[in-house]
């Protein structure tokens, strides 16, 4: 079903069913396919995932005092992509099989850890694997679209809850350019499965920020769409950025 304009909950037994799947496809020639997709096309996901890295990784501002929490984190794409000196590093990731990619890609890194857990449930996650410490600096990439409504404010207020009183928050989500677009149920030819996710636009993402993190005295210091036309080649969404500082 693809619904557009409207609201329709997505059923996440199914997504957590797709990214098993997803996870059974890992291809160490093309690791990132894994979240980024574009499972025929190698060089496109090499070519967004460094434009992605070259836009936003300056914009972490990280130095050796960074705390980072990257929440769906698959694989550790990011973990790759932060070579600078930092005190820590959590990667959260509700998929089991990516987590445990994660924890062998990683393990000659220090300061590196990966928890299994729900984004809309990252304290619960910390607790259990006892971890104490509060970040700094946040990375939350390509999550929302698997999750309902409800969740999404539940995502935000649980980032308030594990942040310094000075953070950077970083969002990149695929966003609806017009409208809302829900795919439920919806089977991708180009995935070979069965794909659920719900593309926001802007608005309602910010309408979602304004009940917690805004009013936090977190600001937006910068948005804009991620890709130029030549690396986007879907006419309804588009990836987006927030860059979030108190």
């Amino acid at each position: 079903m693809r619904l557009k304009g409207g609201h329709e909950e997505i059923n996440y037994d199914a997504t957590q069913a797709f990214f098993n799947n997803r996870a059974g496809k890992y291809n160490k020639d093309n690791p990132y396919s894994v979240t980024m997709y574009q499972d025929n096309n190698p060089e496109l996901v090499k070519q967004r995932n460094a434009k992605e890295v070259e836009k936003l990784l300056p914009l972490l501002q990280l130095d050796k005092n960074s705390k980072v929490l990257d929440i769906a984190c698959g694989i550790g794409r990011w973990s790759d992509a932060i070579i600078e000196e930092i005190d820590k590093y959590c990667g959260i990731d509700f998929c089991e099989e990516f987590i445990t990619k994660a924890i062998e890609l990683n393990k000659v890194k220090k300061n590196r850890s990966f928890f299994v857990g729900k984004s809309n449930e990252i304290s619960a996650c910390l607790l259990k694997n006892k971890w104490e410490d509060t970040f700094n600096r946040v990375l939350l990439i390509g999550a929302l679209v698997y999750l309902n409504d409800q969740d999404v404010d539940s995502v935000f207020e649980e980032i308030g809850r594990a942040v310094d009183n000075k953070a950077i928050v970083i969002i990149r989500e695929p966003i609806g350019i017009e409208e809302r677009l829900t795919l439920k149920e919806h089977f991708s030819d180009e995935l070979d499965d069965t794909y659920n996710a719900i593309y926001r636009t802007r608005d309602e993402i910010i309408t979602s920020l304004n009940k917690s993190l805004l009013k936090q005295g977190f600001m937006i210091k910068e948005e804009a769409f991620l890709f130029e036309d030549s690396l986007n080649n879907r006419k309804e969404t588009a990836q987006y950025y927030f860059v979030l500082e108190r």
